[in-house]
């Protein structure tokens, strides 16, 4: 039986999702690559065209671009995941891409298994931005983000999870 995100989820995601109504590009490594953003995450893809965008018309692209990341998650997740710890693996996977759960990772053997105390040692661990030269280094806002996200994972609403991420103040 496949899950679905949950508004809990949804609006998580988007909390952490910088809206704005015009292109931009969201990092430097980005920039450099010409990949555009819109709305709240939302990756411009070849053939797409935007000028501007609602916040309404951002929450509708943001429900559509989970999908992906939602059919990841079911593909491998034990069915044991209540929907809190559904919703927070799909921020992850929507967050970092679905390379994080892939078979032979800690996270995606424990995700797999059911394994809840792992993922919920691994879930903090997600920190690093990739850098222009390709190497990680560790972000204070990506790390909010996966503190908040643990805390979806252990079924606080979203404004509560997200208070607790953005409320870190160091690595």
């Amino acid at each position: 039986m496949t899950k679905q995100l949950d508004d809990n989820g949804v609006q998580f995601t988007g909390a952490w999702e910088k809206f704005s109504p015009v292109p931009y590009y969201a990092t430097e490594a980005e920039r450099k690559r010409g990949i555009q953003t819109i709305g709240k995450g939302h990756v411009i893809k070849a053939g797409e065209r935007f000028t501007s965008i609602s916040e309404r018309q951002a929450d509708v692209l943001l429900r559509q671009d989970m999908s992906e990341a939602i059919n990841r998650v079911n593909a491998v997740a034990h069915l044991s995941l209540n929907q809190a710890q559904f919703n927070a693996m799909c921020d992850l996977v929507f967050n970092v891409g679905p390379n994080c759960i892939r078979a032979g990772t800690g996270t995606g053997e424990a995700l797999r298994a059911g394994d809840i105390a792992t993922l919920r040692k691994k879930l903090p661990q997600f920190r690093n931005q990739t850098q222009p030269d390709g190497s990680l280094k560790p972000e204070l806002g990506i790390y909010r983000r996966a503190v908040g996200r643990l805390a979806l994972f252990d079924g606080k609403p979203w404004q509560e999870a997200e208070a607790i991420g953005r409320a870190v103040k160091s690595l």
